[in-house]
């Protein structure tokens, strides 16, 4: 299709950190959701894709959304500006949300590379093979593969501690049947709280399931990076003691988290989830 009148900056959006189960193989990304294995590419004003339609591909890279309206939403100061300039056309992706559920939970004090080799690992072992361009791909493994799963068969998957946390989720959606995708008719905080019932999932985890699977764009995940921005260029916007005492700390508090947390989603409104992300990706790439 052509894409020179829809913004949109392929690379970034699936080198920011977002998905993990996405590679580069000369001029093509290829990649593996729900029972499809397809692959991708952008050169000049075009972006080509094979083996999914039109509708699949465009609903999947959110290019049936307005960017610059979401963008001019949240321009609210110099420096979002400045990460949308250097970063225009970085679109949040539509994943599955049993996927994603998971692959927070495994992202938890990893490493992209790490979580990417845990979830290669899982979808290996518990996946179905599926083939494009004569390769080999799995899918995630089903909730069902995953709550019938030994414990010694995740941790050999590299889950460590995680390992109970991924089997107990698993279990717990396929006994109550609970459809993940309903999520999105609850409001944030209801979704919020519900994810939150599942082991392992704190507010981080299911503010990123929210944002980057269940079109709660109003979600702002907290994470050291996040807080670096917000120290960096927003410690004026908060309570000048809290800002002193979060720069003295290394990690977060429930309280601390839910206190960014507020203050983005207040600060930047219901598109705070994208300001999120061309923050963060602004910051990390700017060390």
């Amino acid at each position: 299709m052509e894409c020179g009148d829809v913004p949109f900056w392929l690379d970034v959006t699936l080198c920011c950190g977002q998905v993990f189960r996405w590679d580069k193989i000369g001029d093509w990304w290829y990649g593996v959701t729900r029972d499809k294995a397809f692959k991708v590419r952008q050169f000049g004003g075009k972006f080509e894709y094979v083996g999914v339609k039109p509708a699949f591909a465009e609903h999947y890279f959110n290019l049936d959304v307005d960017l610059q309206k979401i963008i001019d939403s949240v321009n609210r100061d110099s420096h979002i500006r400045k990460a949308a300039r250097e970063y225009w056309g970085l679109r949040l992706i539509n994943q599955d949300p049993w996927e994603c559920l998971i692959s927070y939970i495994c992202a938890t004090y990893k490493s992209i590379p790490a979580i990417k080799h845990m979830l290669n690992n899982m979808a290996r072992k518990f996946g179905e093979k599926i083939h494009l361009d004569e390769r080999e791909f799995f899918t995630f493994p089903s909730c069902e593969k995953l709550a019938a799963a030994t414990e010694r068969d995740l941790r050999d998957c590299g889950l460590g501690y995680r390992t109970r946390y991924v089997l107990e989720t698993a279990q717990r959606v396929r006994d109550t049947q609970i459809n993940l995708e309903d999520l999105k008719k609850l409001s944030y905080g209801e979704a919020k709280r519900a994810l939150m019932e599942f082991p392992g999932v704190g507010a981080k985890v299911a503010d990123c399931v929210l944002l980057f699977s269940l079109d709660k764009t109003e979600s702002f995940p907290v994470d050291v990076w996040v807080k670096r921005v917000i120290l960096n260029h927003y410690s004026d916007k908060l309570q000048a003691e809290f800002a002193k005492r979060l720069s003295t700390k290394k990690g977060l508090s429930s309280g601390d988290y839910e206190r960014l947390n507020t203050w983005g989603r207040n600060y930047f409104g219901k598109y705070a989830g994208y300001a999120q992300e061309y923050l963060y990706h602004f910051e990390r790439m700017s060390i």
